[in-house]
């Protein structure tokens, strides 16, 4: 009988890694890495601590069978890929957007956050919407962003990166003596 095989990405814009110690398994997936594991092994990785959980904030399986035969009832935003996330930020109603940021998983919300940046997001409510929601602040991101590739041409150029002075921090001095009397018990043990 052959092994049933399925395919499963990482649809989070972080490294996904998880472990099924009895069969000696360690399975790394890079942001968008798709791998193809057999259905046993996605058995097994529901079973682990925080493994059904996985599968549902931050790795993608295609095959409802197999997601039911888990105990995985997945919401629509479930099966988003990263062009229907894109098309979202730019051209999905704002209601659209919402449902999805009260529905999504996690890696869902990842990307979201990515895109947001590197599109940029360009409607106000649904940058508000996001600070709200999962307290990511678009506006900041850009700006760090922009920033930071303003640095790594500096340096390739061989500028000098500025620095922002900050005042030093101060620490309070001890004071000379006690604030309050103490009476410990001193306690002799034999």
């Amino acid at each position: 009988m052959a092994t049933r095989m399925l395919t499963v990405k990482n649809r989070s814009a972080s490294r996904i890694v998880y472990k099924i110690p009895e069969n000696n398994i360690r399975r790394e997936f890079a942001p968008g890495e798709v791998k193809v594991i057999s259905y046993e092994e996605l058995g097994q990785l529901s079973n682990q601590p925080g493994g059904r959980e996985l599968m549902i904030q931050y790795l993608q399986i295609t095959d409802d069978r197999a997601l039911q035969s888990v105990g995985i009832k997945a919401q629509p935003e479930y099966y988003m890929t990263e062009g229907q996330i894109v098309d979202l930020l730019q051209t999905g109603s704002y209601n659209a957007f919402l449902d999805c940021l009260d529905f999504a998983p996690n890696g869902i919300i990842d990307l979201i956050k990515k895109y947001a940046v590197s599109l940029p997001l360009n409607d106000y409510e649904k940058r508000k919407a996001l600070k709200a929601k999962t307290g990511f602040d678009v506006d900041k991101a850009i700006a760090t962003a922009e920033q930071i590739r303003a640095d790594e041409l500096a340096l390739a150029k061989g500028e000098p990166v500025p620095t922002e002075d900050k005042p030093a921090a101060t620490v309070e001095a001890a004071p000379a003596g006690r604030r309050t009397s103490v009476n410990y018990k001193i306690v002799e043990t034999k």
